[in-house]
C-alpha cells in the first residue's frame, strides 16, 4: 500500500519543531505504519549576527542578548506546545556558535550514514529527536560539532566517521539541495509540513495540530487512509501503556496529543495533572512498576520501565508529584 509522506521542512533548534514532534509521534501512532515522515533541513539561522526578528527582539550583533531572547520565547512557546524547555545553563550562541547549520548538516549526515549501513537505517530520525532534545531538553551547545558526533554516538553511530561525515562535500550539496527545495516550496518558517499522496500535496505552514494533519490526510486520499484500529485510539491504561513502550520515553503532551485528552482549564501543557484521566492512569502505571517518571527542564519525563538504562535507574521515582 502506498503511504502518505509527510515530510516537515525543519530545523533541529527551532523550538516549534521540538513542539511538533508530539504531532507527528500521534499521526504515527494514530495511523500505524500509513506515513512516512521526512524532514528537510531549512537552516533556521545562518549567522546570529546577522540574522533579524524585530518582533522576537533575536539578532544582531549582542549575541547574549540573543541567547536571553531566545530562551524567554522558547519557555513561551513551551506552555503552548507542551515540550520541555530548560532554562538553567541555556546558552546556544556564542562568538564560534553562531549558526545552527551543524546542527542540519549532522541530520544530514546522519541520513547518508543509514544509507551506507541499512541496519541503522532508522538511526537518523532518532537522532533528529536526540538533536532537539539534547538542545531544548539539557541545554546543550549542539552547534558544537564535537558535541553533534557525541549525541550521534548514543544514536549508533561512530562518532570519528560522524565527524569526518559532517565536513564531507557531499553533505554540504545535499543541504544546498534541501535548502533550494524550501525556496521552490516557498518556506517562509519552520515547521512547514508538505503532506503528499501520489500526485495530491498539500502544504501546512506553521506549528499545526492533529486534527488539521488528519483532515488533510483525508482530503488528499479521498478518505482512504485513516487511522487504523480505532480500538488502540482509547485513552485506556493498556493503550497508554503500549504507545510509552513503543517509544520508551515520552512527554505528557505526546500521550495527550496521541489520545486526544483535553487540557483542563487554566493548566499549561506541561505537567501530568494538566489532562483530564491522564493523573489517574499514570500513577496506577507507577505502581504496577510498568513505569517511572522524573522531572525534566520544566515539564516531567515518563519512562518505561523495561528500557530504562542505569542512569534513569538511580533516578528518583516522582509518583504521585504532577
Amino acid at each position: 500500500m502506498e503511504k502518505v509522506r509527510i515530510t516537515e521542512f525543519a530545523d533541529p533548534v527551532c523550538t516549534w519543531c521540538w513542539g511538533a514532534s508530539a504531532i507527528l509521534r500521534a499521526i504515527e501512532y494514530r495511523y500505524d505504519g500509513q506515513i512516512e515522515i521526512d524532514y528537510s533541513m531549512s537552516v533556521m539561522i545562518d549567522d546570529i549576527r546577522t540574522f533579524s526578528d524585530r518582533r522576537l527582539q533575536i539578532g544582531g550583533n549582542d549575541i547574549e542578548m540573543s541567547n536571553r531572547k531566545i530562551l524567554s520565547h522558547w519557555l513561551d512557546a513551551s506552555t503552548l506546545h507542551g515540550m520541555p524547555v530548560e532554562e538553567h545553563g541555556f546558552h546556544l550562541f556564542d562568538n564560534e556558535h553562531r549558526s545552527t547549520m551543524p546542527q542540519c548538516r549532522a541530520y544530514i549526515t546522519a541520513k547518508m550514514y543509514d544509507t551506507k549501513h541499512p541496519s541503522n537505517r532508522k538511526g537518523a530520525k532518532h537522532y533528529f529527536r536526540h538533536i532537539q532534545e539534547s538542545t531544548a531538553c539539557n541545554a546543550m551547545k549542539t552547534g558544537n560539532n564535537d558535541v553533534l558526533a557525541d549525541i550521534a554516538a548514543t544514536v549508533g553511530y561512530e562518532p570519528a566517521k560522524f565527524k569526518v561525515m559532517m565536513r564531507s562535500e557531499d553533505v554540504a550539496r545535499q543541504l544546498e539541495k534541501e535548502r533550494a527545495s524550501a525556496i521552490r516550496y516557498d518556506i517562509k518558517s519552520t515547521p512547514t509540513f508538505i503532506i503528499s499522496f501520489k500526485e495530491n500535496e498539500r502544504k501546512a505552514e506553521g506549528y499545526t495540530t492533529c486534527e488539521k494533519l488528519e483532515n488533510i490526510i483525508t482530503e488528499i486520499t479521498d478518505g482512504k487512509v485513516t487511522p487504523r484500529r480505532i480500538e488502540r485510539l482509547v485513552p485506556t491504561q493498556e493503550n497508554i501503556l503500549k504507545f510509552i513502550e513503543c517509544h520508551k520515553e515520552v512527554y505528557p503532551v505526546e500521550i495527550a496529543a496521541t489520545f486526544g485528552l483535553k487540557r483542563k482549564y487554566g493548566h499549561s501543557s506541561l505537567n501530568i495533572e494538566s489532562y483530564e484521566l491522564l493523573p489517574d492512569i499514570i500513577e496506577e502505571l507507577i505502581k504496577e512498576k510498568e513505569i517511572t517518571i522524573t522531572p525534566k527542564a520544566n515539564s516531567f519525563k515518563i519512562i518505561c520501565c523495561k528500557h530504562r538504562s542505569s542512569t534513569q535507574e538511580k533516578e528518583h521515582n516522582y509518583a504521585g508529584y504532577f
